[in-house]
Order: C-alpha cells, then structure tokens, then sequence
C-alpha cells in the first residue's frame, strides 16, 4: 500500500516526467547517444541543473504543503461532532472522519474503505445522493434520514452535500452528517402540540379569529357554524361584516387600542340576524408581526338565562305581573317624574272579594286559576304605560301614569270593575264558573299623599272602606287636605 507521499498518483506521474524533462534538457540525452562533445556538456550543466532541481524542489514542497493542508483538514473533520465523509464518482464512501465512524458504529472495511453500509445510507441510496448533488453545481443539498446506532439508539441525521468542481459525473461529493435528534424531536413535539391546539379550536365552540387591524387572516370551525360563512368566505370578511353597526365603534377601539378584557357586542350573522356576544381579544406576535387573536363567545342562552333570573326577580311567579319588590320600583320612579313634570297620578288598591273562602272551599288550584284570570283581565285594560302588579294573596295594585283629576281615575276603576264582572271565570268542564268582584281603594298624588308608605296606605284604608260599603265597588282616600278644600 503507497504511503501518503504517492496517494497522489497525478502528482506523482507530474514529477517523474518533471525529473526525465530535466535530464533530457541538461544534455544527458546527448550524452547517452554520444552526439555532444563532454566539454560542451559540461558548460552547460550546471545552471541547467540548478534550474531544473531548485524546480523539482519547490514542486515536492507544494505537493508536501498540500499534503499537510490535507492532513490538517482531516484532524478537523475527525473532531468535528458530525460525520464528515466523501462520495466517489462509483458511489463509493473513499473517505470519512474516525469520530463520525465511532459514533455510529461503523468501522473500516478490508479494502481500507470506510464500511457505512446498514449504518446510514446504502449503495442505491449514495447513487442517487451522489446524483443530486451533480445537479445542484456546487450548491449545498439536505436530506433527514434516520440512524440506529451502535447502543441502538435511534436518531436523527441531516446529511449536507456539496459537488466539487469541475461538475461532471465523475466529481467528488463531501457530505456532512449532523445529528438533529434533538431538533427533530423539539420539531415533532411543536407540530404535535399545533395539531392538539387546532383540534383543541376546532372543537371548541367559541369562534377563533386570527386579524390583521380587523381583516381576518384565520378562523377556525366553530367561527363557520357561528357566523354562517365558508372558510374561504372567512377570509375575507372584515369586522364590519360580523359586527352590528350599534357596538362597531366599541369593537373597533379596542382592536385600535389592544384591550386585552372581555367585553359584549351584537355580532351578525350572514344571513342578517343579529345575537349578544362575548369578545376577547389579545395581540400576538407571529413570524414577527402582531396580529390579533380574538375570540368570540355566543351569549344568547346566557342573557336569556339572565333575564329568567332578572325576570323572577321581579315578577310574580303565578300571573307574571310585577311582584311587590318591582312595584316599589315603579312607585318611587313615578313619584320622582311627577315632581320633575308636576303632574299627578293615581294609586289603586285592589283586593278580590271572597277569594279566601274560595280557595277553603274548592281549593288553591282554582283560586291559582281565578288569580291568573284576574291579572290577564286587568292587564287587558290599562296602557302600557301603566303598572298592574300582585302584591298578595289576592292582592293587586295599579299605577295610572298621567291621572290629573279623580274623574280620570275613577273612569278606569270602572273599567276594570266591568271587566272582572263582566262574565264568570270559566273554572273547566268539572267545575262551576266563578263570578269575579273586587273592593278598590284610590289614592291620589300629590293630593292624598306625597310618600310611598302613606301613598299606598291611604290606597288601601280606601280599599277597606270599599268592603264596608258593600263590596264590588270603588272608594277614594281621605286626608286632610281634601277635607280642608
């Protein structure tokens, strides 16, 4: 095997025909066939020679510089982590870094050949690399593969390749293998962690949209069912298109602004219908621009839910009018817009006659039947500007917005005794219909009373006085003042 001054054969064959050149130029041609004088031979040797050696010379100190280059890049291809290896024009491994061959459990073939076979690559495997990197022209190919190794620990390679000069088929190919287990693995857990959050945001039910100052760049599922659009319809809506005109000055701020609360909106649909939702909006940075995640929440079955509550709250539970607490209410805020208009209003004080020996002797369930009644028959005959609630048993109280004289009050309080009077309740095919009659006691305000308290207790000593004159029939207070006029 020739030793590491002849594995350059070109270099080789170079010199000796160097070294004949020079013999033969110095006249020892002429000497050998004996057509040249020895004197004349002699004179012009010398510098001929020194011409021709100091030539030799220089040459053997190139090739020798050259060798010592080659052996340096090899110490540090051997130190590099990867495995540095070169591929010949038969696609053959005739090179490669002892670290790199450690590593992966490869050793030296028989030949003198690094053996890399059932390590990394096979032959049809380096053929093919070996081809593209030819068809790159000197630029730099990748390929990911991966590699057991001598432990059998599985990892992951990246193998760079790059063609030398000149580009022909017969070039050399150096290759370096770096280990990207770890990137691979980093890589495989991000992509498996944005398959989760994508499955995770198309199977939420809030609407996910991905915008640039409003234009959308993304969505997911749920913001289809939501709004009614196709994906690529998505795309290319703006917050004009899926806010209603009412809250789009809000929205549109706190994009602006970046509010990072959440906040509710009327949002539309594509078809035009409009519902109540939450947003929430964050910025986010993405291939180093700021978008914005937002997040939109239906609320429909919450406000509806709400206003059940609100509505319990404040309504009674068997007729639905306003219970005692909404009644209060109402009272206070017509006190207050009398003062500021100065104008008058009436306060009744109803009470049915009778109901308490109806519900002894037929039971709650009709008298539940006969309340229910009363509140539809009275609500049919006030305003909506006026307030019929229960307060009681059978208690009901009204608030006439606007009365200014009692003739006013007095003209309802005789419609709405006709109208419980009018015809029996109809108590079903198993029960006897029931003949509806009420006490009514008014006040007036201010001329009767000026607080709530003696408001309604002037409305119900009316009421009392009402049931002593018989029953069926209407009484106003009596206070002093009214006495005085």
């Amino acid at each position: 095997m020739p030793g590491p001054f002849l594995e350059n054969r070109y270099f080789v064959a170079l010199l000796i025909f160097w070294c004949l050149l020079g013999i033969w130029l110095c006249g020892g041609a002429h000497v050998v066939l004996g057509t040249t004088e020895t004197l004349m031979v002699s004179s012009a040797y010398p510098s001929s020679v020194v011409f021709f050696v100091l030539t030799g010379l220089g040459m053997i100190g190139l090739h020798l510089i050259v060798r010592r280059n080659a052996r340096a890049r090899a110490r540090f291809f051997a130190r590099l982590p990867g495995l540095v290896f070169r591929i010949d024009k038969d696609g053959l491994i005739e090179f490669a870094s002892e670290q790199g061959l450690d590593w992966i459990g490869a050793n030296l073939a028989t030949d003198g050949r690094p053996d890399l076979r059932d390590h990394i690559l096979d032959h049809a495997s380096l053929i093919n690399l070996r081809e593209n990197a030819i068809s790159a022209q000197g630029d730099i190919t990748v390929a990911e593969l991966p590699l057991t190794t001598k432990e059998h620990e599985q990892r992951w390679l990246r193998v760079q390749m790059r063609s030398l000069p000149p580009y022909t088929s017969d070039c050399q190919i150096d290759c370096i293998v770096w280990d990207i287990t770890e990137l691979v693995r980093e890589r495989n857990l991000r992509r498996e962690s944005q398959n989760r959050l994508e499955t995770m945001a198309n199977l939420s039910n809030e609407a996910l949209f991905l915008h640039d100052s409003g234009k959308c760049v993304d969505a997911n599922n749920a913001a289809e069912r939501m709004f009614g659009y196709g994906r690529n319809a998505l795309l290319e809506l703006s917050a004009a298109d899926i806010i209603s005109s009412e809250t789009l000055p809000t929205v549109t701020d706190n994009i602006q602004s970046g509010y990072d609360k959440p906040y509710e909106a009327m949002a539309k649909r594509h078809d035009g219908s409009q519902f109540p939702c939450e947003i929430n909006g964050r910025n986010v940075l993405i291939d180093g621009k700021t978008l914005r995640l937002t997040s939109f929440r239906d609320i429909t079955e919450r406000r509806t839910a709400e206003e059940q509550i609100r509505f319990q709250a404040n309504h009674d539970a068997l007729t639905s009018l306003p219970n005692r607490y909404l009644f209060m209410d109402r009272l206070t805020f017509a006190i207050k817009l009398s003062k500021r208009r100065r104008e008058c209003f009436a306060l009744m004080y109803i009470d049915l006659d009778g109901f308490k020996t109806l519900n002894d002797t037929r039971g709650h369930i009709i008298g539940d039947k006969v309340l229910r009644d009363v509140a539809t028959r009275l609500s049919a005959k006030l305003r909506d500007v006026d307030t019929v609630a229960r307060i009681g048993g059978d208690e009901f109280t009204v608030i006439l917005s606007g009365s200014e004289t009692p003739e006013d009050a007095e003209i309802v309080a005789n419609k709405l005794k006709d109208a419980l009077t009018s015809s029996p309740v109809d108590l079903g095919p198993d029960e006897a219909p029931y003949l509806v009659t009420a006490s009514i006691g008014i006040s007036l305000y201010p001329d009767h009373a000026e607080t709530i308290d003696e408001l309604i207790s002037a409305a119900d000593s009316a009421m009392y006085m009402a049931k002593k004159n018989g029953r069926n029939t209407f009484r106003f207070a009596t206070t002093k003042r009214s006495e005085n006029s």
